[in-house]
């Protein structure tokens, strides 16, 4: 961006950030089809190092033992439950992101709130489906984009409590809610900003090439993706090409009231104006 701003390039900047998941109450089998696109979205999408990947998950408390059962037996189905043995599961991409996400588990508050993985292996810079329940708020975790496979969620007493926590953060690039409920719905939409917005999937929006893709804030600016990425890297140059024929006189000096008149309207786009002052139906103003 700061290249571009040299050369005074437009630039659409995509960026990322802590994109979270709305867990409201589901039915049992609606709660193991989402438990798989959670686990597909978090550790499926090349261990969480995706800009679209969940960061984190707002359930409420009540439910929050439920969905992370759920979660467990979904890992272990997906990926296996035996670090150096994975399966369909990718390594961190290097050593120096694979240390980052390790000096996250190193805050012993944030360890003790481990409720499933964290293990890992230097050798292989693989790091397990970790899922973290109610880690600190202040923690490091919790402030940056974790861009790996730790997953934190977050309980609440109520799940519309969920808004006013995601405004609490910057605007993210995903946002993704789990819910039946079309009022929820229809808050969501009004009162969070995000890129785009997901309800009952992960992901697959950056699949459908007749949704724009891109971020808002903190997350970048600009869409691409299909027709939206030629229109952002194309120009739409304005061509007008006139005749001769029929000049208004009124857009020339020497100027009088009648042409200043005529010059509101038109500034004003007040078609109407403009007529009457041709036929004399309207009286020119003094002011």
């Amino acid at each position: 961006m700061a290249a571009a701003a040299k050369n005074l390039t437009p630039v659409t900047l995509e960026l990322g950030g802590k994109c979270p998941v709305i867990f409201d109450f589901l039915p049992s089998s609606d709660l193991k089809v989402a438990a798989k696109r959670i686990a597909s979205g978090k550790w499926g999408a090349c261990a969480g190092q995706a800009c679209i990947g969940i960061d984190y998950v707002i359930v409420e408390q009540k439910f929050a033992s439920t969905l992370i059962e759920q979660l467990k037996k979904t890992i272990k189905r997906f990926y296996g439950d035996d670090v150096k043995k994975l399966k369909n599961f990718s390594k961190i991409v290097n050593k120096n992101h694979f240390d980052r996400l390790r000096s996250f588990l190193e805050d012993p508050a944030v360890s003790n709130s481990i409720v499933y993985g964290g293990s890992f292996d230097d050798t292989s810079l693989i790091f397990e489906p970790t899922i973290l329940l109610d880690p600190p708020l202040d923690a490091e975790i919790m402030n940056e984009e974790i861009f790996g496979p730790l997953l934190p969620i977050i309980t609440v007493d109520n799940i519309e409590d969920s808004i006013d926590f995601i405004n609490s953060k910057p605007k993210p690039l995903a946002l993704y809610a789990f819910t039946k409920n079309e009022n929820f719905k229809k808050r969501i939409l009004a009162e969070t900003s995000s890129g785009s917005v997901t309800f009952n999937d992960t992901m697959i929006q950056f699949v459908c090439d007749d949704l724009p893709f891109g971020g808002v804030g903190q997350s970048g600016f600009g869409r691409y993706h299909g027709k939206y990425s030629f229109d952002t890297f194309s120009h739409e140059k304005a061509i007008l090409d006139r005749s001769f024929y029929f000049e208004l006189e009124p857009r020339h000096p020497p100027w009088s009231r009648f042409k200043l008149e005529f010059l509101r309207s038109v500034y004003n786009y007040n078609y109407v104006g403009m007529l009457l002052l041709f036929l004399g139906l309207k009286r020119v103003s003094n002011s």
